[in-house]
């Protein structure tokens, strides 16, 4: 890449020559002295370049060599592994994939490097052709710098004169081409001297670019026989790596059982595995022979024999294990003298100092000596693979120590410590390439044994450890029963799989705990203090509407509680997954059943209908929950525009519950959200849009017919919720009264007199005519009768119920007169019935107060025509007996 900028480079230099070197009206003289002048500077910027070009051009000359050596080194690695020595040809498998794949991505473009280097000759070779065209003509110019292939042969010169009208003429401009002193003009002196400059020039830059190119080629050429090298290597890798999975997840291993009938056969077996796999002899030998020589570390490892750098690997976890060990008790140590003998006592508890020492010693080791580990790519694998297992360590720790009491503390350490110690015996194992016969032959009784101790502590610590620990301790149970019986069964290393997993698994789910125990404390300790005070402020609104603006003071919390946790936990299985199977170098295996869609449909061209894969499902699970987060986001954003619009509008400081619609609005909103994640589902898995279009035209007359009133339904509901009804709004409908407690695209849903709800379709409300009676001014005609005998002062019982009912003109929660104040109250006659004088009560009361209005207004009538000493008569018929003589 370096090369090709460094090409565009001088090209850009050439090209961008002073215009005026090429003005009309200049004198071709100038021209040439200006076009020597930018050849030479050109050529001495190019100077600089070609040396930088060089020292590019050694180190990539020497990765070409290091990869081609490494190419050879892991084909022979590779070709030489033994099927029952797994962690070796997982290592192997591996190494050819990743190397293979980083050379195809660092390759250098080599086919554009040199068609770029072309062109840039090309026009060189053409511009001393243009030079030496100039007369006097240069009949033979001499290149001897560039090769054959690059000579200025002048072929153009040879002009076609077939098109002359006469043999004559065709002679006349045979002369003039030949004799150069014809010509209408003859440089001069001068001219041909900047010419022959130009012409040096021009040639010093073919000859770089010639060179160039030549270099650039072989190494192309070198390259290509590594990559085919490579390619071999790799084909092989992939065949064998397809029965390297057979053999792990198909076939198996040995069965314990086989082991138990003939264990002196499989232990001679596996003492012979050990011998052929390490050799502390051959480490020894080496060392003396470095020390001897004077030699530096990396001869050292280049040296040393396989044998002998397994062995080192041992004594290197062995180092590492050491210096955790040390520093988990130099913490220990200091973490109880600062308790001692300082007020550390108080601000922890004595009972979480060997957890805190655990998490203290692995943050000093990381510190120290964690980060700093070097040598060969074993030693930093090794490091790699205890570094991983060390940071989840500290997670744990950490969420144990975070959320758990201290009583409850070591009841919890018990539920989980087989689970580090089977975690870091199965990562050791890994680092050392321990041969196969020797895992087979081990964890079948090491497994039996932590099933036996984990029920025991399972049932042991019920009741005192908390509840998520004590249910994570039986999962951890049926997680090692599981790895047991897959161990018995001869499938060892689907057994370690499992376990590892599980430790990831389990740090995760620790975490996530975590924090959602962090979050309820957050809540608990400043998000409540925060909404109480919110809901102080908002006086606008009360009840549901003021709950739906609290998203201001709670949009941290939610953020977390309702899209990061989720996407933890989702995201924790995946990434669980991969980090267990990295430790055993099947990454190729994780991109197969995650990335690799597991449902795949073609049509009959061969274009995709359909791509599922598990990475996809996370995503779109990820993104749902996103997509809810917004949503209520937007609808909390939404609602307060159109509060604080309405208030400025009316000049308003309250608002009325549901006084505005906002059921459109929502519903906007919740159409528009999901639509997207629709869109967004049917891209990601390539659902055809063409197929859903044609299903969509053949179903429709069916459905037009089937689901005819369920359109109508779902058109006359947005018309309602467009401003006709609001939720909360008192409407009557085939007699019945009742306030509007929902609407939807189908039903309307009220809460009638007798606190029962029924629902009305949206298609029925408008043909039966409802009336909406709060739709006007929330004010709805009201008439009491009572009944006064005959005789009775009218006047009289005008004045007093009158005056007794100016006690019932108050106000309702929201500051509005429960009797319209410009209609009053007024008395008058409603009837002269058979036994009284009817007496009618006239006001406009608030729809929502009218039924507890009613009933006050009758206690007050009576209680005031009582006081007043004017009777209320009781139904009465006079009989009047007629006696004939």
């Amino acid at each position: 890449m370096k090369r090709k900028l460094l090409t565009l480079g001088i090209a850009l230099c050439v090209c961008t020559l002073p215009l005026w070197a090429i003005i009309s009206g200049r004198s071709l003289t100038v021209t040439l002295q200006e076009l020597s002048t930018e050849l030479k500077t050109t050529c001495l910027e190019s100077s600089d370049a070609q040396q930088r070009f060089k020292e590019d051009y050694e180190r990539q000359h020497q990765k070409m060599i290091d990869v081609s050596t490494k190419s050879n080194k892991l084909s022979i690695l590779l070709y030489t592994q033994e099927q029952e020595m797994t962690f070796d040809l997982a290592y192997a498998l591996k190494s050819v994939s990743r190397d293979f794949n980083d050379f195809n991505k660092d390759r250098q473009p080599y086919d554009r490097i040199v068609n770029s280097l072309n062109i840039e000759i090309d026009r060189y070779s053409r511009l001393i052709e243009a030079l030496c065209r100039i007369p006097p003509v240069i009949r033979e110019v001499e290149v001897e710098i560039a090769p054959d292939s690059l000579l200025c042969h002048h072929d153009s010169l040879e002009m076609d004169t077939t098109s002359a009208s006469t043999p004559l003429e065709r002679e006349v401009m045979r002369i003039a081409i030949k004799d150069s002193l014809s010509a209408p003009f003859v440089l001069d002196e001068q001219g041909e001297s900047y010419r022959d400059s130009c012409i040096q020039y021009a040639t010093e830059l073919l000859k770089m670019y010639a060179d160039n190119r030549a270099a650039v080629m072989a190494d192309s050429a070198h390259y290509q026989a590594a990559y085919l090298r490579m390619n071999e290597a790799y084909e092989y890798a992939i065949s064998r790596y397809q029965t390297f999975e057979r053999y792990v997840f198909t076939e198996g291993q040995t069965p314990f059982l086989d082991i138990l009938s003939n264990p002196g056969y499989h232990w001679n077996k596996t003492v012979t595995d050990m011998h052929r796999q390490y050799s502390f002899e051959d480490m020894l030998q080496s060392v003396e022979a470095t020390e001897k020589l004077k030699e530096e570390e990396d001869t050292y490892w280049n040296n040393i024999s396989s044998k002998g750098e397994n062995a080192l690997l041992i004594l290197f976890c062995s180092f590492q294990l050491f210096f955790l060990t040390a520093f988990w008790i130099l913490a220990f140590l200091l973490l109880w003298l600062l308790h001692r003998y300082v007020k550390f006592k108080y601000a922890v508890n004595k009972k979480k100092l060997p957890l805190l020492s655990i998490l203290t010693g692995t943050i000093l080791y990381f510190l120290v000596v964690g980060f700093f580990w070097h040598g060969d790519e074993y030693v930093q694998l090794s490091a790699k693979h205890i570094n991983t297992f060390l940071w989840l360590l500290m997670a744990i720790s950490g969420s144990l120590l975070l959320r758990v009491k201290a009583d409850q503390l070591r009841h919890g350490l018990q539920l989980y410590s087989p689970t580090f110690i089977v975690a870091l015996m199965i990562i050791v194992c890994r680092i050392i390439f321990i041969p196969d016969r020797l895992m087979n032959l081990l964890f079948p009784p090491i497994l039996f044994l932590i099933v036996l101790r984990q029920l025991f502590f399972c049932i042991r610590e019920r009741g005192k450890a908390t509840s998520i620990d004590s249910t994570l301790g039986w999962a951890s149970l049926a997680i090692y029963l599981i790895a047991f019986v897959f161990a018995f069964i001869g499938y060892t290393f689907v057994a370690l799989l499992i376990l590892i997993w599980w430790y990831f698994q389990l740090a995760a789910l620790l975490t996530i705990v975590c924090i959602s125990d962090l979050l309820s404390r957050y809540k608990q300790r400043w998000l409540d203090e925060r909404v109480t005070a919110m809901r102080r402020r908002i006086t606008y609104v009360a009840g549901e509407d003021r709950e739906s603006l609290l998203f201001g003071a709670t949009w941290f919390y939610d953020l977390i509680k309702k899209v990061a946790i989720p996407a933890m936990a989702l995201l924790s299985l995946p990434l669980c997954i991969h980090l267990s199977l990295d430790v055993f170098d099947f990454g190729d295996l994780f991109q197969k059943i995650y990335y690799n869609p597991f449902i795949r449909l073609l049509d009959k061209d061969g274009a995709e209908m359909l791509r599922i894969s598990g990475s996809s499902i996370v995503n779109l699970l990820i993104l749902f929950f996103i997509l809810n987060y917004l949503n209520l986001a937007i609808h909390a954003i939404w609602r307060y525009a159109r509060y604080a619009t309405f208030m400025r509008k009316h000049n308003r400081t309250t608002i009325r519950a549901n006084e505005i619609n906002l059921s459109l609005g929502n519903s906007i909103i919740s159409a528009l959200t999901w639509m997207v994640y629709t869109i967004v589902v049917i891209y990601i898995w390539q659902i055809p849009t063409g197929s859903l279009g044609l299903i969509a035209g053949g179903l429709s007359a069916g459905i037009g017919l089937a689901l005819k009133d369920t359109i109508n339904n779902f058109i006359y509901g947005i018309q309602l919720m467009g401003g006709r009804l609001r939720v909360g709004d008192w409407i009557e409908c085939d007699g019945v009264r009742g306030r509007v407690v929902a609407i939807n695209y189908q039903c309307v849903q009220i809460e009638t007199l007798e606190g029962t709800e029924m629902s009305f379709l949206n298609a029925s409300l408008f043909g039966k005519n409802f009336n909406n009676l709060t739709r006007n001014n929330s004010y709805e005609y009201t008439k009491i009768i009572v009944g006064v005998a005959y005789g009775t002062d009218i006047k009289k019982v005008r004045e007093v119920l009158v005056q007794a009912m100016q006690q019932m003109r108050t106000k309702d929660q929201y500051g509005r007169d429960i009797v319209d104040p410009k209609k009053g109250i007024y008395v008058v006659v409603d009837n002269m019935s058979e036994s009284t004088v009817d007496i009618a009560v006239k006001q406009y009361v608030l729809v929502a107060e009218r039924i507890d209005y009613v009933d006050h207004s009758k206690e007050v009538i009576y209680e005031a025509l009582n006081a007043a000493g004017i009777a209320i008569p009781f139904p009465q018929c006079d009989v009047h007996l007629i006696h004939e003589e």
